[in-house]
């Protein structure tokens, strides 16, 4: 994998034979229009005055400082055209660089994102991964597959970071890519094929093993409303099973008896099979056979019926009130998987039927979709290659989280890529999966030397959910701007110091509106660590919780994709 293409890679010396006039260029953003470089066309470069900006989509955004805009599009191959827009400070810059990632299959510029990179006087990238919209025909040119998997936010970092020396007339001191969702799916590509890009790298709730995350998407819909009315959860069915799950565990896995949410779920032994409708009951107050089935289906995830092997992890106990959020509910698959199958991987055919995608065949099929540059799919699309070596050894620095609530993306991937991450880390890098003893802690101690996972107990995909859900990730902003409390500013002083965070502390707003006050505090720890209520203090502080280490805790069925780099 750290031998594939790596396009647009200059040296910074570059720009004195590329763009002769430089020093005459250097902060005067119109200027910038003229700045050649290799497979980027610039279209615009305006300056902006304080204030308000409207951006190409009508979108309002207040509050900005003044800054160059520069608008442009990248072609690395033929078929390929990435747009992208570079936000440049004007007046005071922090001498640091951030692309900025996306979510979905989205094919647009996160300007949003964007904005609070430069409210942060950060020059911002952005791209929208190579196409327009969300429909997976945009994979018909199939160079355009390797584009949104892991070449349009490598190409646009290395033009970004270019155009900006050109401005600044000098590097940035460091570089940081910040994304959740398939902005944590572009971290880790990042991370695993470009160590040179970035010096730390924030991944929340990734969606890095693309290809299999479609097949748990679509096992979701299939299993539930697809696969016919009576299957279907309504949300009052929904918020029973949560319900009865923290009767059952909550208080019993470190967190408060009184919280809406699991501390920890993985020791939550839940068997839904307790509110199975009995004769004359009630259907409101109890789930039918067929529904029973669904959730069931939803707890195990997508397993192969041949081999029995798991193809994608299930969903955590305490997350079912929030499935109806994206994939339960609807008459085809949610999230992207609809489009990614129908449009994208069964393109054409006649008859497609989402009921009829074989979990066996079909995945193979999919995995080994040609793709282009002498790649499948599975190799262009899934970020699941855990020696980070070549990162490490670079200095960089990876910051992970993922919300233990999702209902989006299983928080087990997480947890399954940070332990193939510590596996590696006891076999000097040479990859596979090791056997992790938590107690002896030298693995662990090398990966956290350089990376951090910190699952986020109560919180739903990268924002919301009844936990504590703020700490200023690209989704869950409005918390306090402290290395304490801001995994950005912790990633910073981590890359810039040494210093690594032990604990970021989360907010949780009362009904998650940051003007409404502060409902509680707590502690996000540093997996394998869980915070536990001391049994004294104010519940609703973070300071009467303690970051602890428990002993290793199965972490639910092994999918083994990110062994020998996920082949």
């Amino acid at each position: 994998m750290k031998d594939r293409v790596r396009s647009l890679v200059v040296c910074p010396a570059f720009l004195t034979v590329l763009f002769s006039c430089d020093t005459a260029v250097a902060g005067k953003c119109e200027g910038l229009i003229s700045l050649k470089l290799p497979q980027i066309t610039i279209s615009t470069a305006q300056t902006v005055q304080p204030g308000s900006f409207t951006t190409p989509t009508g979108q309002v955004i207040n509050s900005l400082p003044g800054f160059c805009r520069v608008v442009a599009f990248a072609t690395p191959t033929p078929q390929s055209h990435i747009n992208f827009e570079v936000w440049l400070p004007i007046n005071s810059w922090n001498k640091r660089f951030r692309g900025e990632g996306s979510g979905g299959s989205l094919g647009s510029i996160g300007y949003s994102a964007m904005a609070n990179g430069l409210q942060h006087l950060y020059t911002t990238m952005a791209n929208d991964n190579g196409h327009t919209g969300s429909d997976w025909s945009f994979a018909q040119p199939p160079e355009r597959v390797v584009d949104f998997g892991y070449r349009a936010q490598h190409v646009t970092t290395v033009a970004g970071k270019l155009i900006t020396e050109a401005f600044y007339g000098r590097e940035p001191e460091h570089s940081y890519f910040v994304g959740c969702s398939q902005g944590g799916h572009h971290a880790l590509m990042e991370a695993q094929r470009y160590p040179e890009d970035y010096d730390g790298i924030i991944g929340g709730d990734p969606a890095m093993d693309w290809t299999h995350l479609m097949f748990g998407e679509l096992w979701t819909g299939v299993n539930s409303s697809v696969k016919g009315p009576s299957f279907d959860l309504p949300q009052a069915q929904l918020n029973l099973v949560t319900s009865a799950v923290l009767a059952q565990c909550a208080g019993g896995d470190g967190g408060l008896k009184t919280d809406a949410f699991l501390n920890d779920p993985r020791v939550c032994h839940f068997n839904p099979q307790v509110l199975s409708c009995k004769a004359n009951q009630n259907p409101s107050t109890c789930l039918t056979a067929d529904q029973l089935q669904a959730v069931k289906a939803l707890y195990q995830g997508p397993v192969n019926p041949r081999s029995h092997q798991q193809i994608f992890p299930g969903f955590m106990v305490g997350s079912e009130a929030f499935w109806r959020q994206v994939l339960v509910g609807l008459t085809i698959p949610g999230g992207s998987s609809a489009s990614f199958f129908q449009d994208g991987v069964f393109a054409g055919q006649a008859n497609f039927n989402f009921l009829n995608i074989n979990f066996d065949s079909d995945v193979k099929l999919t995995d080994t979709k040609p793709a282009a540059s002498g790649e499948d799919w599975e190799q262009a699309l899934d970020a699941n290659d855990a020696d980070l070596t070549p990162f490490k050894q670079r200095g960089g620095k990876l910051i992970m989280y993922h919300g233990f609530a999702d209902p989006f993306i299983s928080p087990y991937i997480s947890l399954d890529y940070y332990t193939a991450l510590i596996g590696t880390q006891g076999n000097e890098g040479r990859g596979g999966w090791q056997q992790v003893d938590w107690q002896q802690g030298d693995s662990l101690a090398k990966t956290q030397d350089f990376a951090l996972l910190f699952p986020v107990p109560g919180m739903n995909h990268c924002a919301g959910g009844p936990g504590a859900n703020v700490f200023n990730g690209p989704d869950n902003l409005g918390g306090i701007e402290d290395p304490e409390h801001d995994v950005v500013m912790a990633l910073d002083r981590w890359v810039s110091t040494g210093v690594a965070p032990k604990q970021i502390i989360a907010t949780k707003f009362v009904n998650d509106v940051p003007s409404n006050g502060v409902a509680f505090t707590r502690p996000l720890c540093p997996y394998p660590q869980v915070a536990r209520y001391m049994g004294k203090g104010d519940p609703t502080s973070a300071a009467s919780f303690a970051c602890v280490a428990e002993e290793h805790v199965s972490n639910g069925p092994k999918i083994s994709d990110f062994t020998e780099g996920g082949r």
